[in-house]
């Protein structure tokens, strides 16, 4: 029997139209716990550190460690949450660096060493090697928080914070670190060269931190509304020699019972301000993944924090009061413009009556007012998880083979 009478066409059974792994529509993207345990497994050995990258990884976590016993030290014996809150805006800013720019070059970098069209070959699906990737990029974000553990439950002892809303501002930071190394990961699907998508991811991460930041103030005057204040000064140039000396003397001597005010010359002077409407797109802020951290971690009311157990409210703290402020937006005062009648406190001083003056009770009750605002967490979580969700999706549909399209250049094995 020759070799073509071994052929299944040549004995009268039909060669099957498809591999039976290979369907028509793609390799199945559905990821199996299996799966994405042997990918996540395998992507941990392949990337092991260099020595470069330990240095790299050592110097990180001394900066982190130093500062936040710098700031241990630095500070009082009092309940304070400045370590604490060094410590969680350092590791969110080591897992922003670091776990993107890993997972930045995990797909296009197996492309061009040959090694990603055997694993899209094997039983493994699509959603497998893409949540695989994913976690093993992670996984080393997670090591540096590991790795501060010592530091963060001294600093945690010092701060009046309670056990759950720690773990919930960890989840949070985990979830920004997650969604960064997703958007790392899509654009390394996305862009052929490993450079090209190191600099997209970071540029993403950077627009979320930073753009979002400079959208909100640029954005302000389009939401502006004018204001005019009208003042009414004592108008000095236009006073006599003798006028002049008896308004200094009563300014010198707080003496004004003496000094003739229906007489001064007063000027009126007005000016024009934009006051901005910034309850209006307070959204853009709470987008930025810092404020939304911010808005997950403890309220603490400025005006009672100590007989709460609390320490004084820190920078997340602030944040939270500072946001809280642009949510509620401008005031009925605001709006209406402020007036300041110097003639009018001369004249009351004169008859001895105390000049009208700004009510700090309402000052102090309006920062109280913005402490214990409630917080709106929504808008960035709901953002990073649409993210996170978009990323992983294009993350497996281009992992799904056979492709359509190649990029010009890609090395498929």
């Amino acid at each position: 029997m020759t070799l073509v009478d071994q052929h299944p066409a040549s004995a009268g059974v039909p060669a099957p139209a498809s591999s039976p792994r290979t369907p028509a529509g793609g390799n199945p993207w559905l990821p199996t716990p299996r799966g994405v345990w042997l990918v996540t497994g395998i992507e941990l050995r392949r990337r092991r550190p260099t020595v470069k990258g330990w240095i790299f990884y050592g110097l990180v976590l001394a900066v982190i460690l130093g500062l936040g016993i710098l700031v241990a030290v630095s500070s009082s014996d009092e309940k304070t949450s400045g370590p604490l809150e060094m410590v969680l805006v350092l590791v969110l800013g080591a897992g922003m660096l670091i776990a993107p720019s890993l997972a930045a070059t995990s797909i296009n970098g197996d492309s061009a060493e040959g090694v990603l069209a055997p694993l899209q070959m094997t039983r493994l699906t699509a959603g497998d090697l893409a949540i695989g990737k994913l976690l093993a990029s992670w996984f080393i974000a997670f090591a540096v928080l590991v790795t501060t553990t010592p530091l963060l439950v001294y600093a945690f002892s010092r701060s009046g914070w309670h056990w759950d809303e720690l773990a919930i501002v960890l989840g949070a930071i985990l979830l920004v670190v997650l969604t960064s190394t997703a958007i790392g990961l899509a654009w390394s699907s996305l862009a052929a060269r490993a450079v090209a998508s190191v600099s997209l991811a970071h540029l993403t991460t950077g627009f979320l931190l930073l753009g979002t930041l400079l959208a909100f103030v640029f954005v302000q005057p389009l939401v502006s509304e004018t204001v005019t204040d009208v003042n009414r000064y004592v108008d000095y140039g236009a006073m006599t020699p003798e006028q002049q000396r008896a308004y200094e003397d009563a300014q010198m001597t707080g003496d004004f019972s003496e000094l003739d005010v229906a007489s001064l010359p007063c000027m009126e002077y007005s000016s024009q301000y934009g006051v901005a409407h910034t309850d209006r797109i307070a959204w853009m802020i709470l987008a930025n993944p810092v404020v939304m951290i911010g808005e997950v971690s403890p309220i603490i009311n400025a005006e009672t924090y100590e007989k709460d157990g609390r320490a004084a409210p820190g920078v997340f703290a602030i944040m939270h009061a500072t946001v809280s402020g642009w949510r509620m937006g401008p005031s009925e005062e605001d709006l209406a413009g402020r007036t300041y009648d110097e003639c009018a406190n001369l004249a009351a001083m004169a008859a001895g009556e105390e000049p009208p003056m700004m009510d700090e009770g309402d000052w102090e009750a309006e920062q109280e007012a913005m402490s214990v605002y409630a917080p709106a967490p929504w808008v960035g979580l709901g953002l990073q998880i649409a993210l996170l969700l978009g990323s992983v999706w294009i993350v497996i549909s281009r992992l799904r083979v056979p492709y359509k399209k190649l990029r010009q250049g890609t090395r498929v094995a």
